[in-house]
């Protein structure tokens, strides 16, 4: 039959203390100090995940900022150029205006110098020919006479000049 064995009894209650003493203060400390270490894995990875999303986030901005930055640029750009447009078709216009008052002004100028070199002529021919008139007739003709010769002549030679 079987004998029972206290050596075998005493080993399996040996067993089984030292497997409750070791779950108390070895396996309950080691798993402490995995969970801890996981909970600041996880802590970890996602403030890695979290940096991540924030970073896309600002990459996604700044691309965003740049594309508007083009598109600023070339608004810029081309309103720069609309002034320059304009600016440039007023210092044209301001030039023609300018040219046409200063053709204007000229013809005006010449057309005084001709007046006026018309009428200084025409006293000069008046009174060469009231000199000569008075050569021809001998006779001293007064101041008076002089006049009337001078208007006289003058009309004459105005009505078949113009």
């Amino acid at each position: 039959m079987l004998k029972f064995d206290w050596n075998l009894l005493w080993t399996v209650v040996n067993l089984i203390l030292f497997f409750l003493l070791m779950k108390k203060f070895l396996f309950k400390p080691i798993k402490n100090v995995m969970d801890k270490r996981q909970a600041m894995l996880d802590e970890q990875f996602k403030n890695a995940e979290d940096a991540n999303a924030a970073a896309n986030e600002k990459l996604a901005d700044y691309e965003s900022k740049l594309a508007n930055a083009d598109d600023e640029k070339n608004q810029i750009i081309s309103g720069a150029r609309q002034n320059a447009r304009a600016e440039y078709d007023k210092i044209i216009l301001r030039a023609e205006q300018d040219s046409k008052k200063m053709k204007a002004d000229a013809r005006k100028q010449i057309e005084e110098e001709r007046e006026s070199t018309i009428r200084s002529a025409r006293e000069e021919i008046a009174s060469l020919a009231a000199d000569a008139a008075s050569k021809l007739v001998g006779a001293n003709i007064t101041e008076e006479d002089n006049r009337n010769l001078l208007d006289e002549f003058l009309n004459e030679g105005s009505d078949g000049n113009d």
